[in-house]
């Protein structure tokens, strides 16, 4: 099935990594992309719509079939278009068997009505109200380096975890990875040597309902951990970053030895192009989007190959 996706704006990168690893779980491929819209095949769409958290809106390609609706179904047609273009609305409908209703219907069709017209039935909107849990603006705990619930759900798409599978998450801090995971139906498992951040994490995962899967030890100790799909996380990331005494670069240098020796896909974020010259020694790292935290720091989405 061909299907296209609209990213919400500057946000190409991330979205097109998200369905890439969603692809590489679910099968597909990506056939292409413009300045707004991502075009990819898959005959697994439900299951790609519900996990992403990047694209604003997904919907099955419309050719030249003429669409049946169930019967008494009603639909609804929305249109952009490019300046100057004619609207294309009436030419759609001609093609669609079902009654109109524009206040509740029970298909949307969305036309991309630029240099190359596109139709597509609509099988996912997103709403951010259902995208970010209500429970985060309540949970316990809390710290200022705490990964947003979006951007952790992006990474464990881009990893390609299926329902059931295991990833562990070795810098686990306020457990926001294992709740996004817990979310999809992915078993998460965190690991932190501040008893603080695991007391903390623990117990935004009971918050949530969730076990509390997060242990006080060495982030070496993910090599411990069987049956794992991923290791999914956020390392320490601030230039005067210091983990029990160990500098940032030789944090980066253990975590590029282990996860070269853990043999399944890491996604994660590095605060510096730079570091690509440091995983080089140990790993074929690729950077698949960057993340604006302020004017003065950009943290990139990395992928080990």
């Amino acid at each position: 099935m061909k299907l296209v996706s609209e990213f919400p704006g500057g946000n190409s990168e991330i979205s097109k990594a998200e369905i890439s690893g969603l692809l590489r779980s679910y099968g597909g491929k990506i056939l292409g992309e413009n300045k707004r819209l991502i075009f990819f095949s898959t005959d697994r769409p439900d299951e790609v719509a519900r996990r992403v958290a990047f694209s604003k809106r997904i919907g099955r390609i419309i050719e030249n079939e003429r669409i049946e609706l169930p019967q008494s179904a009603t639909y609804s047609i929305r249109e952009e278009k490019g300046n100057g273009k004619p609207s294309l609305i009436e030419e759609v409908a001609k093609k669609i068997r079902g009654r109109v209703n524009l206040d509740n219907p029970d298909f949307l069709f969305h036309i991309y009505n630029f240099e190359e017209p596109i139709i597509a039935q609509v099988i996912h909107e997103r709403k951010m109200k259902e995208l970010i849990d209500p429970r985060y603006y309540s949970r316990p705990f809390n710290h200022p380096s705490s990964i947003s619930p979006m951007i952790a759900r992006g990474m464990l798409n881009i990893a390609g975890v299926r329902e059931s599978e295991r990833f562990v998450d070795p810098f686990a801090g306020t457990g926001t990875y294992l709740i996004e995971g817990y979310r999809m139906g992915i078993i998460g498992f965190g690991i932190d040597r501040n008893p603080k951040m695991v007391e903390g994490g623990n117990r935004n995962l009971r918050h949530f309902g969730f076990p509390p899967n997060i242990v006080q030890g060495d982030f070496a100790d993910l090599t411990s951990i069987d049956d794992l799909s991923a290791i999914v996380t956020d390392p320490p990331y601030g230039r005067g970053s210091k983990i029990f005494s160990q500098s940032r670069e030789t944090l980066y240098q253990r975590l590029f030895s282990l996860i070269s020796r853990a043999k399944v896909p890491a996604v994660f974020c590095i605060p510096s192009i730079s570091l690509l010259d440091t995983a080089s020694e140990y790993i074929d790292l690729k950077v698949v989007a960057s993340i604006r935290v302020h004017s003065s720091l950009t943290r990139y989405i990395a992928i080990s190959k």
